[in-house]
């Protein structure tokens, strides 16, 4: 690319970065949170806390964790301080109000978010307690899960269960705590931490099997479905959750990819697993194998219809993968091309996308915008993914 077109690009990009950052940095309180009277996206749907009373102001705060990482990142970048106190803020606002009987993927987030922290804004002693206190909690919760092969391990059920089941299982809720668990690991140095998360972690690598809930209440298997060469969006036979009509339990999504490749790719650097890498480099490839479309774009549990955020969250994958596989390898060169075309659909359909259109294009309309919360979480994807996209050179 030349370098006026290349500045060109670089500059609408930054735009609709600033566009897309600012609805959220608008909806924040000063003092972190979200003031739900200015959000596009509190509203009550499927499987939303919106308008419930899990946080103060009746919100569901599902998107901090990625929307306080694109800021910092942003902010890096940009210089604007504001878009870093905005961060810092959403980062107290959730030590302050995560709680005990929250659900574990809140906890994962929580402790995302203060790890982050630490990335970008340096030590913090009061936040770094805190962290340990959501840690202790996590484990009251702790269960011990032998499969049907013989394999035991630490499972962190999600809090919450169906009638017939004490825990739902979902991969992505899950896999957002033990990225959690990983960054407690590197605040504190703890190696117990660390070996929570290996022993945790094989219920994303152990195989999945149909009815497997034991007398315990409790999923006596894996998530990872070798015929999907994915993960399960979780172990039950369910379905009429969030965004689509899938059964959890025959289909993965993309949303679940991200957030296991993220914990497993963070624990392979202090855990080294050929399986972690295995998993990961699979799952990465189905999102571009089964859900890309030919222009770029990336569906959720298939080629059903095309979301920006997910566009973004599939380049994100192979960003994450970059630093520990291969360049020259046959695999990562058709992931680095699929997360090539996947940017450049980003690159030109983010500027013009309108928010009241979701950043969506309908296909199939086998997605939904239920909940508006997970609409959100998109946006924020989307942003995430340019940024990931640049740092694997892309423009």
């Amino acid at each position: 690319m030349c370098g006026r077109c290349l500045a060109v690009s670089v500059n609408r990009m930054t735009g609709s970065i600033e566009r897309i950052l600012g609805l959220f940095v608008d909806e924040s309180f000063p003092e972190g949170g979200i003031d739900a009277s200015k959000s596009l996206w509190q509203k009550p749907g499927k499987g939303s806390a919106s308008g419930s009373d899990m946080f103060p102001g009746k919100v569901d705060v599902r998107y901090l964790r990625f929307l306080v990482e694109a800021l910092y990142r942003e902010a890096k970048i940009t210089g604007n301080r504001r878009y870093h106190q905005v961060a810092d803020e959403h980062v107290r606002y959730m030590a302050r109000m995560i709680r005990e009987d929250h659900p574990t993927w809140a906890m994962g987030n929580a402790l995302e978010m203060i790890g982050l922290h630490q990335q970008y804004s340096g030590h913090d002693d009061d936040l770094v307690e805190r962290a340990k206190q959501v840690l202790d909690w996590a484990r009251k919760r702790e269960v011990t899960i032998t499969t049907a092969d013989g394999v035991s391990f630490t499972h962190f059920p999600c809090g919450y269960g169906f009638p017939y089941a004490k825990d739902v299982g979902w991969t992505n809720d899950l896999s957002m705590f033990g990225s959690g668990l990983v960054w407690a690991y590197e605040l504190t140095g703890d190696a117990s931490i660390l070996n929570d998360a290996k022993s945790f972690a094989e219920y994303f690598i152990q195989p999945w099997r149909p009815n497997a809930v034991a007398e315990d209440g409790y999923w006596h298997c894996g998530t990872w479905r070798d015929d999907l060469g994915s993960w399960v969006i979780g172990p039950a036979h369910y379905t009429g959750f969030e965004s689509t009509d899938a059964y959890g339990d025959e289909a993965s999504w993309v949303v679940s990819t991200m957030s296991c490749i993220d914990f497993l790719v963070r624990l392979h650097r202090h855990a080294s697993d050929p399986r972690f890498l295995d998993r990961c480099l699979r799952g990465a490839s189905w999102a571009f194998d089964s859900c890309q479309f030919e222009d770029g774009g990336i569906g959720l549990c298939g080629r059903d219809d095309e979301w920006l955020g997910l566009t973004g969250d599939a380049i994100s994958q192979v960003a994450m993968l970059k630093p520990l596989v291969d360049s020259e390898s046959a695999v990562f060169k058709r992931l680095l091309k699929g997360a090539r075309l996947s940017f450049g659909y980003l690159n030109r359909e983010l500027p013009s996308a309108k928010i009241e259109e979701h950043g969506a294009k309908w296909v199939t309309h086998g997605t939904s915008i239920d909940p508006l919360v997970n609409v959100g979480w998109l946006w924020v994807s989307a942003v995430l993914g340019i940024l990931n996209g640049r740092d694997l050179g892309f423009s």
